[in-house]
């Protein structure tokens, strides 16, 4: 295994290389090598160190732009301090409730500054009368001063970032990457058991700075591997997702990863007319993750986009958590999915994977390989009880090795629960089969109804192609409230014209086809009810305790077949 390198460390080898990065928003690109980025993140160093920040002070940046988001994490590194990422508010209609939760962030995490743009920055600098350990509110445009002394000495055992989670299944937890964590990591899947990356390579990414998948496996491990990073706007792929597409075309891109969901949309809204001109015959990896990955949106994917040089083996489905850098697992290059058709009944409480039979009339559920361990890693499935599983039973994934993170900044109680005996217990069900993982979902997230368990998101799928539903939006989970034990609910947002009884009515019908569960509760709620994390995964659990106590009632009323 090569040397550990830091984060300052890698970014100033990268600056005797030609690469850097290309920086595309609204049409207008920008270049800036990484020399020019080493450069300016040192002069954002020297601007922090100059207010009296002190080493080892947390500093959060809200800051959409990627090319001011990068220099000020990276000046932070520089001297000395944690940067830790939050995400920018969607809109200014949301600004309330926003600050609000990101004030709890704060407090949590004892931030002692924010980086932010000029435009947020008086309503954060409101928040310091709730956040007591906040001293400094500043615009990232303002850092910028001259160096006038050496970088701050960082060790590969001090903290590189601090990475909040999406929140999915809970308020977001601040996890711990130290530079030795993220050295490993971006080793590990950037080496010939993963991407198998090479300077030649040219990535492009439109993820979030505040998505892991964005910052580790796009931005920051373009740094370590000294190879050129495109990087769009979230929004210009949610406008138009075509765009991600031709930026790939245009700059000639070998790596691009998104989760599940891009790929679907991609699909659905790239019309015909749009592949004219299209190459995509140069994307050799094609990396899903970050989510369930729905073999059907892959398939069609490939399908689809084939006749503009599209290659099925350029997929390269993974799986990985926030806990664990990024990745955990990836399959051999250059091969077509692996998609294993299971018994329900095996997923939904067997906890013995059997592979259904082509001729099989019973329910089955499809799910992908995410492929072996990465090198000098650790993978056990495991039972209620702690006990190592076999091949092919299905229980918790626990993950070991360099990328594991020490723990949650400033939560000894979470660390304690989550990492024992030196395993990271992810709360992850799948199993291994011929030495290859299958996730098969979240233990929280599981629906047990009369000892029968479902998992959510087949729930959320099965359903999303009815007519009048509104497609990734639609919530299902299981629920104890209002009296009663062990009920299905189903929450969605419809979409066109379709009489509320008449689509609660085939939603009820599709769920019964697919697994033999009589939902409980139909709830359909106005457009925007359902929430959404900030890489795209719907807020199970926040939606779950907004039934609980009644608030989707209100939501619901002006829709018909409400609860039927």
């Amino acid at each position: 295994m090569s040397r550990v390198r830091t984060l300052p460390e890698a970014l100033a080898e990268a600056a005797h290389s030609d690469a850097g990065y290309i920086f595309v928003a609204a049409g207008v690109e920008t270049r800036r090598s990484y020399a020019d980025v080493y450069d300016a993140s040192r002069r954002v160093a020297h601007a922090l160190r100059a207010l009296g920040l002190r080493r080892g002070d947390l500093v959060a940046l809200v800051v959409g732009d990627a090319g001011q988001f990068l220099t000020a994490l990276f000046g932070v590194s520089i001297a000395g301090l944690i940067p830790a990422s939050l995400y920018p508010p969607a809109a200014t209609s949301d600004l309330p409730q926003y600050l609000a939760a990101t004030a709890g962030i704060l407090r949590s995490c004892g931030a002692r500054a924010v980086v932010t743009t000029a435009g947020l920055q008086p309503h954060f600098a409101h928040l310091r009368s709730r956040c007591p350990e906040l001293a400094f509110v500043v615009a990232r445009d303002t850092l910028d001063a001259p160096e006038c002394e050496s970088p701050a000495a960082v060790s590969a055992d001090d903290i590189a970032f601090v990475q909040f989670t999406s929140g999915s299944t809970s308020v977001p937890k601040g996890v711990v990457v130290t530079h030795r964590n993220l050295s490993a990591n971006i080793e590990a899947f950037s080496g010939p058991a993963g991407v198998g990356s090479s300077t030649s390579d040219v990535a492009v990414s439109w993820l979030p700075m505040y998505h892991d998948m964005g910052l580790v496996g796009m931005a920051i491990g373009a740094v370590y591997g000294r190879l050129s990073a495109v990087l769009m706007t979230p929004q210009a792929f949610v406008k138009r997702p075509v765009e991600w597409l031709r930026a790939i075309s245009r700059y000639r891109g070998t790596v691009s990863f998104a989760p599940s969901f891009a790929y679907d949309l991609a699909v659905r809204r790239v019309k015909d007319c749009d592949l004219e001109g299209l190459d995509l015959s140069c994307w050799r990896v094609a990396g899903c993750g970050a989510e369930p990955i729905h073999a059907p949106a892959l398939a069609a994917f490939a399908e689809k986009f084939a006749p503009v040089g599209f290659r099925e083996t350029s997929f390269l489905p993974s799986y990985g958590l926030a806990e664990h850098v990024l990745a955990a697992t990836f399959p051999p290059r250059g091969r077509r999915p692996r998609v294993e058709r299971l018994s329900a009944d095996a997923v939904a409480g067997r906890w013995i994977a059997t592979i259904a039979g082509n001729g099989s009339n019973g329910q089955q559920v499809t799910v992908v390989s995410c492929g072996v361990r990465l090198p000098g890693h650790e993978i056990q499935i495991a039972d209620e009880h702690g006990r190592s599983l076999p091949e092919r039973a299905i229980g918790e994934i626990r993950l070991a090795g360099p990328s594991v993170t020490p723990g949650y900044y400033r939560d000894e109680g979470l660390t304690a629960r989550t990492i024992r005996d030196g395993w990271l217990h992810t709360g992850d069900l799948g199993y291994v089969s011929n030495g290859e993982l299958f996730v098969c979902g979240r233990m929280k997230d599981i629906i047990i109804i009369n000892g029968r368990k479902y998992h959510p998101q087949d729930l959320e799928w099965g359903i999303g192609d009815l007519a009048g539903v509104r497609r990734g939006r639609v919530v299902a989970f299981g629920t104890m409230a209002r009296g009663q034990a062990d009920r299905a609910v189903i929450v969605v947002e419809p979409s066109g014209t379709v009489p509320g009884d008449v689509l609660t009515d085939s939603i009820r019908r599709r769920i019964v086809d697919l697994c033999g569960l009589l939902v409980d509760d139909v709830v359909l709620v106005p457009r925007g009810t359902v929430a959404r994390t900030t890489s795209g995964k719907v807020r199970r659990a926040a939606t779950k305790l907004r039934y609980e106590r009644g608030d989707l009632d209100a939501a619901a009323a002006g829709h018909t077949g409400l609860h039927a």
